[in-house]
């Protein structure tokens, strides 16, 4: 199987993008996305520049909206810090507008597009997926992960069928990669993996997002599964494509998924992520439901805030 795991540190990637746009010049957060090699990416680059770790060197004050308003700055001084910046390189800003824009625009980015390479991974390992029973198991686990800025706190709890916590692993990280919609096993899946390796896998693994119900037919859930080779249910908070049907989710003519109608509101998202059947699936999700979310998930859920708040406590004592 071709690794995952490939060498994309998004956050340094897109950094050192952010130092190709010259003095007295500006770029924008779509045309960085592009550059990443996906326009959904717009948000997570306005993301990871309110996180720059080196102002001085990644000059976050060059992009821009894409209509040539300024937008935001992570700076006490805030835009006004952003429009003097700018101002001394010699770029004229009027009414929070870059004067001139289109003359000191910026997107001839040298890039391999990285996001683009990750997709084309993506669409190779679904071929591994295997939506059919491949277990014997009647222990459950869910997995969850929290976010403080970069730091993150992954949750592993596992049950039996009477609801008996069997094992519960934690541990907290850095990332490396920002939240992109359809790209979240870059972000969470070596969490998780690092997760797996503390238990016995032979569990049937819950994930805090999409099995096949994915544009790529290749979630998160999906994605654990076969990089872990670990059967794996995806249940998911949103619709993220798909119509629903009655109780199926249809998508392009095909079922990929389950609604399921939970807690006080709307409910949740289930479809199969590897070596789990669509009707398993749902019927293991059921079972362990007492609240919105399937309990080794919601208990999954409750160890990573646990965790994140202890750790913000200790650093605020220290």
């Amino acid at each position: 199987m071709e690794s995952s795991n490939l060498p994309v540190d998004l956050y340094t990637y897109f950094y050192g993008l952010v130092k190709q746009i010259p003095w007295g010049m500006v770029s924008t957060y779509g045309s960085l996305a592009r550059a990443l090699g996906d326009i959904r990416a717009a948000r997570a680059c306005g993301v990871m520049l309110s996180q720059n770790p080196d102002p001085p060197n990644i000059p976050c004050h060059r992009v821009v909206m894409s209509d040539g308003s300024i937008g935001g700055f992570t700076h006490p001084q805030g835009i006004e810090r952003k429009i003097e910046l700018l101002e001394k390189e010699g770029v004229k800003v009027k009414n929070g507008k870059i004067v001139n824009f289109e003359n000191v625009f910026f997107d001839d980015f040298t890039t391999d597009f990285p996001l683009r390479r990750l997709k084309k991974l993506q669409e190779s390992l679904k071929e591994e997926v295997i939506v059919d029973d491949r277990f014997s198991t009647n222990l459950v686990g869910g997995v969850d992960v929290s976010y403080e800025g970069r730091m993150a706190f992954g949750a592993l709890v596992i049950m039996d069928s009477s609801f008996h916590i069997k094992d519960v692993v934690v541990k907290k990280v850095t990332v490396d990669f920002p939240y992109i919609p359809t790209y979240l096993a870059f972000r969470e899946g070596k969490i998780i993996g690092g997760l797996l390796k503390d238990v016995d896998k032979d569990i049937v693994l819950l994930v805090d997002g999409n099995g096949i119900l994915h544009p790529r037919e290749f979630g998160l859930a999906s994605h654990v599964g076969v990089e872990y080779d670990v059967p794996t249910i995806g249940v998911a908070k949103s619709l993220l494509i798909g119509e629903l049907q009655g109780d199926k989710i249809i998508y392009r003519g095909k079922q990929l998924g389950w609604f399921v109608k939970s807690g006080k509101r709307k409910g949740i998202y289930i479809s199969p992520g590897h070596r789990v059947s669509m009707e398993t699936s749902l019927r293991i999700v059921r079972n362990f439901l007492k609240f919105k979310n399937p309990e080794p998930l919601r208990l999954a859920h409750m160890y990573a805030n646990q965790i994140r708040q202890k750790t913000n406590t200790d650093l605020a004592k220290s």
